[in-house]
């Protein structure tokens, strides 16, 4: 289906219990340099095409959309993923003193927003978009703990200040591409199955904008990003975090937006991982999960070897390629 002239076209779930193939391929130690030849090699050694892939989209000096990243992707056959970064610096575990969530909810950047939703309406077909993703996890600026924590001075009262900063910076943002006519834009609403700090008012429900602002809810699961210890499963991952995601929305559709575990020398479970991970995505466990996410990053933000990608072995590579055999491949589109 191509671009729509009078209802705006979302990402909807794959037919009957499918299960989306999608991917974060290695698009450098930032996600930002986005090239054929990244997509291609990933679809070329997982035996599988992909729906969608992240492309980080860092607000920098000039907050400029990354309009030639999604041209890339679209004549792919892959639908962007773009994630907003709203930070002057790629700066994890630090304030951010020039991109508050007051300063965007409150208009100042609405000029730059408005520029980039015309790029958005002007690419002429669908994209998806992630406005702070892990917004629960403290290693980001938009994170709570940056922006008031539990305290409750600001907005609605009985609501924790930081998450609530976060999610009016959201609806406001949406409503900034809204008002500029770009609508084909599938919005996704992105958490840490395992956020930071550990404190209530921390939790998942306090940052959702609500369902008038999300067309998709998400988490991010990883077995291990580091170390030689041994991975958490999959399944223990998920049948904690997914009960919280279920109870965000009645029916949004959920995905796993990023999932991976590294290489272990000692333990060498990796293809063991993969294997459970992707069969129980696609065994209907979690009813509402209709979209799993690799992420393929060969290197962290350091340079250091992250091992993460599907071929760090031969054995982890064969275990990818045959557990994600029946995912689908296809999006589906739906008018709203």
């Amino acid at each position: 289906m191509t671009a729509r002239a009078s209802a705006a076209l979302k990402a909807g779930p794959p037919a009957e219990s499918g299960v989306y193939h999608a991917a974060h391929p290695d698009f450098g130690p930032l996600d930002d340099r986005v090239t054929a030849e990244s997509v291609r090699s990933f679809i070329e050694l997982s035996g599988k095409g992909i729906v969608w892939a992240f492309v980080s989209f860092h607000w920098g000096d000039d907050i400029r959309f990354p309009v030639e990243a999604c041209r890339v992707l679209r004549k792919e056959g892959v639908v962007p993923l773009v994630g907003m970064m709203p930070w002057s610096l790629p700066r994890q575990n630090s304030a951010e003193s020039r991109y508050t969530m007051d300063r965007i909810a409150s208009g100042e950047f609405d000029g730059a927003l408005r520029r980039c939703a015309l790029d958005v309406k002007a690419l002429g077909f669908p994209i998806m978009m992630e406005f702070g993703p892990e917004a629960n996890g403290s290693w980001f600026p938009w994170n709570g703990a940056w922006n008031g924590r539990g305290e409750d001075g600001y907005g609605e009262k009985n609501w924790p200040d930081g998450p609530e900063r976060f999610r009016d910076a959201y609806r406001h943002v949406v409503e900034i591409f809204r008002e500029s006519g770009a609508l084909d834009v599938t919005w996704v609403f992105h958490i840490a199955s395992d956020g930071r700090p550990k404190e209530l008012w921390n939790a998942a429900r306090f940052y959702y904008p609500g369902d008038e602002w999300v067309d998709w809810i998400g988490a991010s699961v990883y077995g291990r990003l580091r170390g030689d210890g041994p991975a958490i499963p999959f399944v223990r991952i998920m049948d904690k975090v997914y009960p919280g995601l279920a109870a965000l929305s009645p029916a949004k559709p959920i995905a796993v937006l990023e999932t991976g575990v590294s290489e272990s020398a000692s333990c060498g479970e990796k293809p063991g991982w993969i294997t459970d991970a992707m069969e129980s995505a696609a065994s209907g466990r979690y009813p509402r999960l209709r979209a799993v996410s690799w992420w393929d990053k060969k290197h962290r933000e350091d340079g250091s070897r992250s091992t993460l990608e599907i071929d760090s072995t031969p054995q982890s590579l064969a275990a990818y390629r045959e557990s994600v055999k029946n995912f689908v491949t296809e999006i589906t589109w739906t008018e709203e």
